[in-house]
């Protein structure tokens, strides 16, 4: 990997979704689904980056660090337990939006401060134009001129119900938009549906239903 200042992944997937989990107020959101929304996100930055990969009959991975923490420590623990399924990976609890948050800060593309009453920390979003642009798209509508990040963010954003910021609605998501994510869309179909799966199955414990 060739070294920057920037790690690719400051402004990768992970770090994008987590944008769209902040509050008006700069609080990450409470959401049970956003750890698994941000943990695709991270899985994403590396299937993004070459580090993860699927062939015919199996997932390999490149050790090399990408420069984020987070996505760093998810890579180095896939690589001591390569037998995990994705499905554990996401629901991977050590590793949630506040691990990608802190990144983000070290990385100087958000900045932080404690609240001024109660406990917690707050998030000031330096990357508000992409922020915005994320939440305008269609995951219905054809992914013209979107690179394969924007339509992971997109993907993952709109299957968690992160792009209706009112009423936190899931919508559906368009074959070309996971498509639209290349070498990626493997991975990227395995969130979506790992994600969509999570959604039924908490909505049926609401209503005290079996999910099944």
């Amino acid at each position: 990997m060739t070294e920057a200042s920037t790690p690719a992944t400051a402004d990768g997937v992970a770090v994008r979704i987590a944008a769209l989990c902040l509050g008006p107020l700069g609080k990450l959101s409470d959401r049970l689904v956003c750890g698994p929304a941000v943990r695709g996100g991270l899985l994403l930055d590396l299937a993004l980056a070459g580090r993860v990969e699927q062939t015919d009959d199996s997932i390999v991975i490149d050790p090399t660090p990408v420069g984020l923490d987070p996505a760093d420590r998810l890579l180095a623990a896939i690589g001591v337990e390569p037998e995990r399924s994705l499905d554990g990976w996401l629901d991977e609890q050590r590793l949630g939006p506040r691990d990608v948050a802190d990144a983000a800060v070290a990385t100087g593309r958000w900045t932080s401060r404690r609240a001024v009453v109660g406990f917690g920390r707050r998030y000031i979003d330096g990357a508000f134009d992409q922020t915005s642009a994320d939440l305008q798209r269609d995951p219905a509508g054809p992914p013209l001129g979107w690179t394969p990040a924007d339509a992971a963010v997109t993907a993952i954003a709109a299957t968690a119900g992160l792009l209706d910021r009112d009423m936190g609605y899931a919508m559906e998501v368009a074959p070309e938009v996971i498509a639209a994510t290349g070498s990626a869309a493997w991975l990227c179909t395995a969130a979506v549906e790992h994600l969509q799966l999570l959604i039924r199955q908490w909505a049926a414990e609401a209503a005290g239903l079996s999910p099944f």
